[in-house]
């Protein structure tokens, strides 16, 4: 197969060409399409514009998307009446008694239980914000999970509660995991239906982040059984790390990640900032960074990457401090460790970044806006600051979507991550925005020292590629077959 267009191979001994010669499942030839053409005149010939390493969703819950998918989509939606409309309409086609579940919307304020009672008096109803960080739900749920007055939060969670202490049915962080535990347990098939959607999207492997412990399981029996549409990256939850080790099978699957969670999120109020929000509080911490070095140190010598989730600024800090400590005893943690998200770093801070892994969200800025400005001109300039991320020293930016609080859309994520959604912060050039969704998650894992390297179009190279059409991925080059989107 000769596959023509501009290409972005990531090769420094070729940087550009405008055709790849592929057979089987390797690159054979690169070059200059006229020189191909003689070369290899009988190949059948594929036309792109452009030609890159395939696509890596560097950030993603990919069951969580599949769940996202079957249920009630309320991205968009900030008014607490109108989604309980939307309930309603819900509730007045399912049978008495089955859960009304759905996510995506951000509100202002926190709602209380009424509304979803009065929307759904036969449903328990469980409604994720979009962030992932805070959930809104009616009596009947909360009395299904077993939450009264006398329910003591969790550590790193709150149910919201009256002048008598009673839950409202507004929680955060892990007080919604209490909650949780009174759904409908997730199945195999909802992964594969996030994993499936990933493909159709163009992507050949995901990173994702902390799914649930039994999916830990499943990826493996699907790696083991050559169903994975796409090559999986996989991280174990703090709590469940000790039952696994890193490992790969095959090209399918990649166990290489621990994930913690330094704070919570923007838009539940729940990042963990050096200043007050404009309604009070800092947020606060979940796994507190300042607790964290051996339980970092014990996973780096077990051959996990440290994978920190921090949003707000003094979670950033904090975990720059936990670096800093660990790399005083010698250990490898700058090159090992990944940040997710990286969203409100002060001036002080930006050059502490330097050499580590970053990995971005540019929906985020665009959907966070509203959230961001609330805190003021001051510090609205500390926030999404990727492109200066890009100039610091040995910074590998990573691009992903987070999904399913924003939809895996890569081309929605290109034109941003280049045109910043927030004034006066700078983006990145497209070919900046192109190796973070390429070759640089790619060589993060180690892939591209593969004896068939991915994130590089080379010869020898593995032939996992995507195709695009004016910015838009058209296709992906995927086991010896070019794929329409």
């Amino acid at each position: 197969m000769l596959i023509l267009g501009r290409v972005w191979t990531f090769d420094p001994e070729r940087p550009r060409a405008s055709a790849v010669a592929v057979r089987g499942d390797r690159v054979v030839a690169v070059g200059e399409a006229a020189d191909l053409r003689v070369r290899y005149p009988a190949e059948p010939r594929v036309q792109a514009d452009w030609i890159t390493p395939g696509l890596h969703e560097s950030h993603a819950h990919p069951l969580a998307w599949g769940l996202a998918l079957a249920h009630l989509d309320l991205r968009g939606e900030r008014d607490p009446h109108a989604v309980a409309r939307r309930v309603a309409a819900a509730a007045a086609k399912a049978p008495a008694g089955a859960w009304i579940l759905g996510g995506g919307y951000v509100f202002d304020a926190y709602p209380e239980a009424d509304l979803l009672d009065a929307a759904a008096p036969q449903h328990p109803v469980f409604l994720e914000s979009r962030d992932l960080h805070g959930a809104w739900v009616n009596r009947r749920a909360l009395a299904a999970a077993g939450i009264g007055p006398q329910t003591p939060d969790p550590e790193g969670g709150r149910f919201l509660r009256d002048a008598d202490g009673r839950p409202t049915g507004y929680l955060l962080e892990r007080a919604v995991g209490r909650l949780r535990e009174a759904l409908p347990r997730p199945t195999r098939d909802d992964l594969m239906r996030g994993l499936e959607d990933l493909a159709r999207r163009g992507f050949v492997a995901v990173h994702a982040m902390g799914e649930i412990p039994e999916a830990s399981r499943w990826i493996r029996e699907l790696a083991r059984s050559g169903r994975l549409p796409l090559r999986v990256a996989w991280t174990e939850r703090r709590e469940q790390a000790p039952s696994w080790s890193p490992e790969k099978i095959g090209e399918s699957l990649h166990v290489f990640g621990v994930k913690y969670f330094a704070d919570g999120a923007l838009t539940s109020r729940t990042a963990w900032m050096l200043a007050p929000y404009p309604d009070g509080g800092h947020g606060m911490p979940l796994d507190d960074p300042r607790q964290a070095d051996e339980e970092v140190a014990e996973a780096l010598a077990r051959g996990f990457a440290p994978v920190w989730h921090a949003i707000g600024s003094r979670a950033l800090r904090e975990l720059l401090d936990l670096v800093e400590r660990l790399e005083a005893r010698g250990l490898p943690v700058r090159e090992r460790m990944r940040v997710e998200h990286v969203q409100h770093v002060v001036d002080a801070d930006l050059p502490r970044l330097a050499g580590l892994a970053l990995s971005v969200q540019p929906q985020h800025a665009r959907d966070d806006r509203a959230a961001i400005e609330r805190l003021g001109p001051g510090r609205a300039r500390e926030a999404y600051r990727w492109g200066a991320f890009a100039a610091l020293p040995g910074v590998s930016l990573l691009l992903g979507s987070d999904a399913p609080v924003a939809p895996p859309d890569p081309a929605e994520a290109l034109s941003l991550a280049q045109d910043h959604p927030l004034p006066g912060i700078r983006g990145v050039s497209l070919d900046q925005a192109l190796e973070a969704f390429t070759h640089a998650p790619a060589a993060f894992l180690g892939w591209h020292r593969e004896a068939a390297p991915w994130g590089v179009i080379r010869p020898g190279a593995r032939a996992a590629m995507t195709l695009w059409d004016r910015s838009q991925p058209v296709a992906r080059l995927w086991r010896n077959a070019v794929e329409p989107l």
